[in-house]
């Protein structure tokens, strides 16, 4: 299920934009843009399958996307207090 940038145009409606994780194989929830947001960590999303059996550990991933469109996902597991984005490809 792809995860869709939808923006605010100057009336009051939403309109879909462009595709930003196509190939994912997980649901996604909404696109968050936070108020005043850094052209860099312009929204943030989850995924995860809520059909799994419920009975089973659910892995959810958390996505951040840059202004441009760029998508990157944050590591499942840390082992210090700070990692690296991975690039959504």
């Amino acid at each position: 299920m792809a995860c869709d940038r939808a923006h605010r145009s100057r009336s009051t409606a939403w309109h879909k934009g462009s595709p930003l994780t196509p190939n994912a194989t997980h649901n996604h929830t909404y696109v968050r843009r936070p108020l005043n947001a850094h052209p860099n960590f312009y929204a943030l999303w989850a995924d995860g399958n809520p059909l799994d059996d419920e009975k089973t550990l659910h892995t959810s991933r958390l996505y951040f996307t840059t202004k441009s469109g760029s998508v990157f996902t944050l590591p499942e597991t840390m082992t210090e207090n700070t990692a690296k984005p991975a690039l959504f490809a």
